[in-house]
């Protein structure tokens, strides 16, 4: 007798008794019972390569459910746990303020740029944005080190100009 065989014998004999000891441990939901029994049945015809005899079957189709059900109950705990997470959260007052506050310093800062050469401006924002040395402003912009560092100390002046009088 092949596996696919002896699967099918088992789920017509057994089908209804699985289904109740699945359903007794998922409190009584005879909807999802059915859904993993007919998991663990897929799951078994799907491994061809699986050992399966007829006295090791029985065995093999209740450890698989239980563990399926172990499965269900802890992605459950979790989604439970995600949803009164997000509960909270949503229940959390923000203070935007902080946030606000800088993307106000931010659109000065564009606005004094925008006044400077925009060779200044542009080795300012690649300092600032791009988080570049004056090194590799030099090189990416193809112009001398100190030229680089001559307008970067400009574009740092003017922004601390700014920023001291609007503090």
């Amino acid at each position: 007798m092949t596996n696919r065989e002896l699967i099918e014998r088992f789920y017509s004999d057994c089908r209804d008794e699985l289904l109740a000891f699945a359903g007794s441990r998922l409190g009584g939901d005879i909807c999802l019972a059915e859904d993993l029994v007919q998991e663990v049945f897929l799951r078994l015809l799907s491994d061809e390569h699986r050992v399966i005899t007829p006295d090791t079957l029985r065995s093999l189709v209740y450890t698989m459910t239980s563990h399926l059900i172990a499965d269900h109950y802890r992605r459950l705990f979790y989604q439970r746990l995600y949803a009164q997470r997000m509960q909270a959260d949503n229940l959390k007052t923000y203070n935007i303020e902080p946030a606000v506050y800088a993307h106000d310093t931010l659109a000065c800062i564009e606005r004094r740029l925008s006044r400077l050469p925009q060779s200044t401006a542009e080795i300012y924002r690649l300092h600032l944005y791009g988080g570049m040395k004056v090194a590799e402003i030099s090189r990416h912009l193809q112009q001398d080190y100190k030229a680089v560092e001559y307008r970067l100390g400009q574009a740092r002046r003017e922004v601390r100009r700014l920023l001291r009088r609007s503090s």
